[in-house]
């Protein structure tokens, strides 16, 4: 019999690797997964697979229909709430990063800014070398908006974020893919971290809602073109 902790850690492995799946769009919304088919795949026995489905479901990424099990796909007018509460929680963390930031943490945001600036302008020309530079952008990306958090000095608030984050990041993966859209987000991602740098609260809060709201608009055409569910 296995060990208490040893379970847990089976549990934890197989939690991380559907996540992973899901996350990076190997599991597409909508579509249906077991705990034998995963089990199989991953090289995990059933009861860390079916642990891990109820956390996924506890997180809104899987959900259980007529007995089945399905990556959730996320309807339209969810994303608009999902990205309604962004908005107002984010834009408020930026502006607390520029009121309590300190001099370290303000040196490292600009890096890192600098660092998306440039990735920005050095898109890759085939697609297996643009698989690695996103997921740099990506990296990049989640350190900044990190950082703001730990600069803002508010744990809740990034943990209700980083749900919503999870909830959306297989559409973010496709906007990504869009010519400009990088190139955008990183003269977006710049205007803030220049606010905040420039210990202008006021205008860090601005600048994060023009962000999100683009990004909001951007979201909701896409997901209609692709004939995603209203509501």
């Amino acid at each position: 019999m296995k060990s208490p902790k040893k379970n847990g850690r089976a549990k934890q492995k197989a939690y991380d690797a559907i996540k992973s799946l899901i996350l990076s769009a190997r599991l597409r919304p909508g579509q249906a997964v077991t705990e034998t088919a995963l089990s199989e795949t991953l090289g995990f026995s059933r009861t860390p697979v079916r642990e891990a489905f109820h956390d996924l479901e506890q997180e809104g990424l899987i959900v259980t229909k007529n007995r089945r099990k399905r990556v959730y796909m996320l309807t339209v007018s969810e994303i608009e709430d999902i990205f309604d509460l962004k908005i107002e929680i984010e834009s408020s963390v930026a502006r607390w990063a520029a009121e309590r930031g300190s001099k370290s943490q303000l040196g490292q945001l600009s890096k890192i800014s600098a660092e998306m600036k440039r990735l920005a302008r050095r898109r890759p020309d085939n697609e297996r070398k643009e698989q690695a530079w996103l997921g740099k952008w990506l990296a990049a990306d989640r350190k900044l908006h990190a950082l703001l958090f730990e600069m803002a000095q508010n744990k809740r608030a990034e943990q209700i974020v980083r749900n919503f984050n999870s909830q959306w990041h297989q559409l973010k993966l496709g906007m990504l893919t869009l010519e400009g859209r990088v190139e955008k987000s990183a003269i977006e991602h710049e205007r803030i971290v220049e606010a905040v740098c420039a210990g202008r609260p006021a205008r860090a809060q601005q600048q994060m809602r023009r962000h999100l709201q683009n990004l909001k608009k951007e979201l909701v055409k896409i997901m209609k073109l692709a004939n995603y569910p209203g509501n």
